[in-house]
């Protein structure tokens, strides 16, 4: 019978063999973890639990804030001036459109009337008011101008006329509502008148005289007046 062969120990590897094994796992181990990291980076990294992420806040509006889409007032377009008046209202109440100009009065729908004293003593004044009436159906504007003249004649003797003087007409003009009226004053003294502002101081002989006042396009307004001694 033959003996058994001796069994030979495994013979033990040197230290440096073991730390070199273990660092080859050790940096397995690390790349792989690196791996790891890099991919989670590719996905978007997670959202910490509770932490609200705010946007950052619009810049402060120098200009006037934009209307709201379903506002009633209307937005100038780009280039453009708002013609919305400044005291306009929030609820966009539209401004009231200014009211046209009126016409110039129409002589024919002018109605004119003297008045005055009917008897006048020697050495008396008279003083005598025209009234020009708006007839018509409109507002319009009146002026007196050189259109109009006030006469004052004896059969066909004209004694004294505005035409003579352009300071002793009336001037200026008015607004006449329907039935409104203009009226203008003026003294007369007894005397002729001649052109360039003059007057002839004459003693006037008693009779009947006529006070006419004249539009051109209007009918003419009479006033009587006699004349005593």
């Amino acid at each position: 019978m033959e003996p058994e062969p001796r069994r030979v120990a495994p013979r033990r590897l040197p230290r440096r063999v073991y730390w070199f094994r273990r660092g080859v796992v050790l940096a397995g181990v690390a790349l792989v973890v690196a791996l790891i990291v890099w991919l989670s980076s590719l996905t978007g990294s997670p959202k910490t639990a509770g932490t609200s992420v705010k946007p950052p806040l619009a810049p402060a509006s120098t200009g006037p804030s934009a209307a709201p889409t379903d506002s009633t007032e209307a937005t100038a377009l780009p280039g453009q001036e708002s013609s919305s008046p400044s005291t306009s209202s929030a609820q966009g109440t539209p401004a009231t459109a200014s009211a046209p100009a009126l016409a110039d009065c129409d002589p024919g729908i002018l109605t004119l009337s003297v008045s005055g004293p009917g008897v006048l003593k020697a050495g008396a004044t008279g003083q005598f008011t025209v009234t020009v009436t708006n007839s018509g159906l409109d507002a319009c504007i009146f002026a007196f101008d050189s259109r109009f003249t006030m006469t004052i004649v004896s059969g066909t003797d004209q004694i004294w006329s505005t035409a003579d003087c352009a300071q002793w007409a009336p001037t200026g003009s008015q607004q006449l509502a329907v039935g409104a009226t203009a009226t203008w004053q003026t003294t007369w003294e007894r005397h002729r008148s001649e052109p360039g502002c003059k007057v002839v101081a004459t003693t006037l002989r008693a009779g009947t005289y006529v006070v006419n006042a004249l539009y051109q396009g209007a009918a003419t307004a009479q006033q009587v007046v006699l004349l005593t001694a």
